[in-house]
């Protein structure tokens, strides 16, 4: 039973706290002690009944980010599961992303376009991770803006070492004006 979005059902202070709260496909709970958030602990959205724990504390090692806008939850990177079930998605604003599907094509915002657009003005090829820190954004919302970009032919795309990096194209028009 794959389901679609997830819910972040509360904190719990301890990991066996964060298990015991996990009743349903795609339900979550984040761990959180000594003003740290350290996990965030996950049944998995493709009903296999494992639980996933994924370790959001950079001092524990490779973290995965956790941002909340709009009252809605995002995770990067994407969690890919290479025993059990196998399953790869993204978790963005709520809603499961499968990768097996073409992600890009789903409803996510793209009111980034006009900021990443001016951001790569004069720039050479900028990874779209690092614009989402400069622009205080999730790395999603810039990959898919900028892949609009690129649909749209204002943009470039880098190749093999360089996929996933991005500069407009010569002759992309004119970044849009700043608001004042």
């Amino acid at each position: 039973m794959r389901v679609s979005t997830y819910n972040v059902v509360g904190t719990a202070a301890y990991h066996s706290e964060a298990v015991d709260r996990l009743q349903s496909p795609g339900d979550c709970v984040i761990v959180e002690r000594g003003g740290v958030t350290r996990q965030l602990v996950m049944k998995c959205p493709d009903g296999c009944g494992e639980v996933i724990s994924v370790n959001l504390d950079r001092r524990a090692g490779p973290a995965w980010r956790l941002y909340k806008r709009r009252g809605l939850w995002s995770l990067y990177p994407s969690i890919d599961k290479t025993e059990g079930c196998q399953s790869h998605f993204i978790l963005s604003y709520g809603k499961v992303v499968w990768t097996d599907s073409d992600w890009e094509s789903t409803d996510w915002e793209s009111e980034k376009l006009g900021d990443v657009k001016r951001h790569l003005a004069g720039r050479e090829m900028t990874s779209y991770i690092a614009i989402a820190d400069e622009l205080d954004a999730i790395p999603w919302d810039i990959l898919r803006a900028c892949r609009v970009l690129v649909r749209q032919g204002l943009v470039e795309e880098g190749r093999k070492s360089l996929l996933g990096h991005f500069r407009l194209k010569s002759g992309g028009g004119e970044p849009e004006p700043r608001p004042e």
